[in-house]
């Protein structure tokens, strides 16, 4: 449970405006005295050993099995390699203690893969490494076991070693005892070394994807203790940096859910950022409008609430308009503005891969991943926005006719400038002719990760049975064998349900 001794379960109202509490479900007496909307109460998360429970399944099917969960993959068998001779055919900086154990040495070769490769794109991409930071921090025990996990589970898929994948389970099942028992200590609930632990957790689970619960457990349990610790807690810089590199993937989750999002509100989008106003980046403030997109989506089931009068729901209806309208209008703003500021940035290049170009003929590339990263983000959001548009306010709803004041002498090259993009198929396409760029061999692993959620949207504009459609199922598969993020196959095939 991610929660501490003392910490409040009230509602989401009543915990911002620190006042007492009676707890009443669905809706508090309190706001209901006070005539406040009440917001109604966060979900309690519990972190749940997936591969436990399928362990234990798997044995009794299996029963003679010495590696039960490699009996789930018949495809993938051990390799003859092993770890020491992997490690030694690619130079990496090892630090091995003296006589250290061939156990040892398993698990220093593994975690040294791990945060040598895991998430690398551009030099300097990444300024904080701070899974090696939390690697380094042997007060944590949940840390010490997660990274262990990671390692392992990272190793053993990209190489495909069942027996080392099997032995990262063991310690994911460790770290997540470990990190039970601190989240029952006050002080270590609220530590950084905590919020890192869960964060190392969730990669994982990006790694051994076995659900789609499993995930959004780890999510949004990052995203409780973010939301516990108060804007004020993350001013400081490592603070902020973990808040960042959160924000897409507590978004991602409140938007399964169709619930919104805490991050939509204002102090969240100022506060860890006031005392150092020019450190907040382009990509933050685009991550501002993404962290509104949950709220527009519950709204709009709202309005198919049949309790509902005809009145209120025509109030709630213009209401949501405008607000999507005005979303949407900021995010042209934006492309505006950050167009302006890189200028000659990205450029069209012929498609090198033959399978590719017979459905892309042309790529685009970019200066950096930061860039390119930008662009296919700014995408999604505007593909979001546009299906919440047309479900909303209907036929007539009308990207291209909201009223801009824009730079001018702006050179948008093979992009779509603000209001020009004639469909969304064209959107999709844009997001598509990235991929190359992102998973290019000198950046495949963050690139790959980066392209998860945009590639998930995208693949919902296109036809089933398209080229486009079956471009994307062999990208995402790619995705999942070269970085290791087998997450993108399952997505791939949520995807293919939903639509």
């Amino acid at each position: 449970m991610v929660r501490g001794p003392g910490l409040s379960t009230g509602c989401r109202t009543c915990r911002r405006r620190r006042v007492k509490f009676d707890e009443r479900h669905p809706r508090c007496i309190l706001c209901e005295r006070a005539n406040y909307d009440c917001e109604g109460y966060a979900p309690i998360h519990r972190f749940i050993d997936e591969n436990s429970k399928t362990k234990r399944a798997v044995k009794k099917k299996f029963p003679g099995a010495t590696n039960p969960l490699s009996e789930l993959e018949p495809g993938r068998t051990n390799t003859s390699s092993t770890l020491t001779e992997i490690a030694s055919s690619r130079k990496w900086n090892l630090k091995l203690p003296f006589k250290l154990g061939y156990q040892g040495l398993e698990e220093n070769i593994c975690t040294s893969f791990t945060l040598t490769h895991l998430l690398a794109g551009d030099s300097g991409f990444i300024p904080v490494p701070w899974m090696r930071m939390h690697a380094e921090d042997k007060a944590s025990v949940s840390g010490q076991m997660g990274i262990r996990a990671l390692g392992a589970m990272y190793f053993g898929k990209l190489h495909h070693l069942d027996d080392v994948a099997d032995r990262g389970r063991n310690f994911y099942g460790k770290a997540l005892v470990a990190l039970k028992t601190e989240l029952q200590h006050a002080e270590k609930a609220w530590s950084l070394a905590v919020l890192q632990s869960v964060m190392i957790l969730a990669l994982y689970e990006f790694i051994d994807y076995k659900s789609t619960s499993g995930w959004m457990k780890h999510a949004g349990g990052v995203a409780k203790l973010i939301e516990m610790r108060g804007p004020w807690r993350h001013q400081g810089f490592m603070d902020r940096y973990l808040l960042e590199g959160n924000r897409v993937s507590m978004a991602l989750e409140c938007l399964m859910r169709r619930k919104r999002c805490f991050l939509e509100y204002p102090d969240w989008k100022t506060v860890p950022w006031a005392l150092d106003p020019k450190s907040k980046t382009t990509m933050n403030y685009l991550h501002d409008i993404l962290c509104d997109i949950p709220g527009l989506m519950e709204d709009a089931e709202l309005l198919q609430d049949p309790h509902l009068d005809s009145e209120t729901v025509k109030e709630k209806h213009l209401v949501l308009s405008r607000k999507i309208l005005m979303e949407l209008k900021t995010l042209y703003e934006w492309r505006a503005g950050w167009a302006k500021k890189n200028q000659g940035s990205w450029w069209e290049v012929p498609t090198s891969c033959p399978k590719t170009k017979v459905v892309f003929p042309t790529a685009i590339h970019f200066k950096s991943l930061k860039l390119a990263n930008e662009t296919t983000i700014y995408n999604t959001i505007l593909l979001l926005l546009r299906r919440l548009g047309f479900q909303v306010i209907g036929p007539g709803f009308d990207p291209s006719g909201i009223y801009l004041n824009l730079p001018k002498g702006v050179e948008y090259g093979p992009l779509y400038a603000p209001r020009t993009a004639p469909d969304g198929r064209a959107i999709a396409t844009e997001i598509c002719r990235t991929v190359e760029y992102h998973l290019a061999e000198e950046r495949n692993s963050a690139g790959g990760f980066f392209l998860l959620f945009p590639l998930t949207v995208a693949c919902q504009v296109f036809e089933p049975d398209s080229r486009e459609t079956k471009w994307l199922g062999k990208t995402m598969n790619r995705v999942a064998d070269s970085s290791g993020f087998e997450i993108g196959r399952n997505l791939w095939a949520n995807s293919e349900k939903v639509r």
